[in-house]
């Protein structure tokens, strides 16, 4: 008989009236790794709160190790022995790595230090893995793989009943994610217990032996291993496909071309972007980024190799003015880095008409003209003062909208989908879309092509710095990659 680590009986949990989770059940075993889709977000992060700390709840109880920790009559607030890895590590970046591991936990009582005995413990537990990593290495020059398998290891060694892996695959190219997931294998055939949180089904079922599906602050399914087809949950996903106009394929010119170009990152790279088009390029390595858009903003020039747009060479002078330029970019996380929240909604739409328009001109009746064209699209929320009540939603319609007001030739998306739900995808997908529609050229740059596939009219797939392969659009359903 397996062994139950964790137990959720019809849990309740509200805040301030709102109810996050709603008669919430679930179940793990000992060496289980569990997987969980938010359909939408509600209750997800109430939920791993929920499971670190026993904070009241409503209604319900929570059983680890078959021990009661929380029911609705009464809630400790104790801390339970769960360890949550998730796209900000939690090591402290100036410290080493074999101080993370043993020095900054509970229950380390000792006053006297021996580094030397720490070091073999550290090299000791990551050998196990087959992961080298200097013990006396600083947090913060480690990579976020190498992060993840310090937290890894530092979950294991402090005891954890169970560990939480949620939405990491954001932050890991799609090599490193392979090794992360047998890494996560490894140790549950020794026993441990996972959850691992995703928004995107095709991730989840590579790794999890079971997967429940979450909307609404309930699980609404148990997935099996043998019901994790893709035939299956179509039935609780939506589709993307969008069922507006239809946009005429692109017929322009090339915009965009780079020609063998050599930086510390790209290796004698080459491609070619045609004007109205959108292509993701998915970076299996993820190590192409910055160095694209450092070269795009003029902050890197080439070793070897030239950059063309719009058939004149992409000069450094012209790359220092990349958004006079109509070039622009939308950044991962972009509702937090991309949006002014001491300004009103329709000055944040207007902000980068300040660089076409002189500020001196800026009158209020041109203001009052955006206004009446995009009133109809973004609604009365245009009229807002304060931006901190606005969903998620809302403020993706005032990045995206912001550059359709602006009208680039070329955004550059950086990893668009991140962390968002189901729903919030859509949208997403939708906005980019829009983008499309107005004859703006799309390069979405992502460590992993859930979705993204949706938008693109191209994939270009980038291996060690360079092209390995280019699938166009009726060529997607034969792609074989880890999503």
């Amino acid at each position: 008989m397996r062994k139950e680590i964790l137990r959720m009986e019809h849990v309740t949990k509200s805040y301030a009236g709102v109810i996050y989770l709603d008669n919430f059940n679930m179940q793990i075993y000992k060496g289980e790794i569990m997987g969980l889709i938010p359909i939408n977000r509600q209750g997800k992060s109430e939920l791993i709160e929920l499971l670190c700390q026993n904070s009241p709840i409503d209604y319900g109880r929570i059983y680890i190790n078959n021990e009661l920790v929380n029911y609705y009559e009464h809630s400790t607030n104790s801390i339970n022995r769960v360890y949550v890895i998730n796209q900000k590590s939690k090591l402290i970046q100036d410290l080493t790595v074999s101080d993370n591991i043993f020095v900054l936990r509970r229950g380390f009582k000792k006053y006297i230090i021996n580094n030397k005995v720490l070091r073999g413990q550290v090299n000791k537990y990551l050998k196990e893995i087959g992961i080298y990593i200097d013990p006396d290495e600083l947090i913060a020059d480690l990579n976020p793989f190498e992060q993840c398998c310090v937290e890894l290891v530092k979950a294991v060694i402090t005891g954890a009943n169970l560990i939480i892996i949620s939405d990491i695959t954001n932050i890991l190219s799609v090599v490193d994610l392979s090794k992360l997931y047998q890494l996560v294998n490894f140790y549950a055939d020794k026993g441990y217990s996972f959850l691992f949180v995703g928004n995107h089904h095709e991730e989840i079922f590579t790794i999890c032996h079971r997967v429940s599906l979450m909307k609404d602050g309930t699980i609404i399914k148990v997935l099996d291993e043998q019901d994790m087809k893709n035939d299956l949950i179509k039935f609780y996903t939506i589709s993307f496909t969008d069922n507006k106009q239809k946009i005429d394929r692109y017929n322009g010119q090339g915009i965009l071309e780079f020609e063998n170009i050599c930086t510390g990152n790209l290796n004698k790279m080459s491609f070619s972007v045609k004007k109205g088009e959108c292509v993701v390029l998915f970076d299996t390595n993820n190590t192409i980024y910055s160095d694209l858009l450092d070269l795009m903003n003029g902050e890197l020039s080439p070793i070897c190799g030239r950059i063309l747009y719009n058939n004149q060479v992409y000069a450094e002078n012209a790359a220092r003015k990349a958004l006079e330029n109509g070039i622009a970019v939308i950044s991962e996380d972009s509702i937090q880095k991309m949006i002014f929240y001491n300004l009103n909604y329709i000055d944040n739409l207007c902000f980068l008409i300040d660089k076409k328009i002189e500020k001196k001109i800026m009158k209020r009746k041109i203001k009052k003209s955006i206004i009446r064209e995009y009133e109809n699209i973004l609604g009365e929320e245009i009229y807002l003062n304060d931006l901190s009540d606005l969903e998620p939603a809302s403020l993706y319609n005032l990045v995206y909208y912001r550059l359709h007001l602006y009208n680039p030739n070329i955004v550059f998306c950086i990893q668009p989908f991140s962390g968002a739900d189901m729903y919030l995808r859509k949208h997403i997908s939708d906005l980019i879309y829009e983008l499309k529609k107005k004859g703006i050229t799309i390069i979405i740059i992502a460590v992993n092509i859930s979705d993204t596939l949706s938008v693109a009219d191209r994939l270009m797939i980038i291996e060690q710095g360079a092209v390995l392969k280019e699938y166009p659009k009726d060529e997607f359903e034969s792609i074989h990659v880890i999503a």
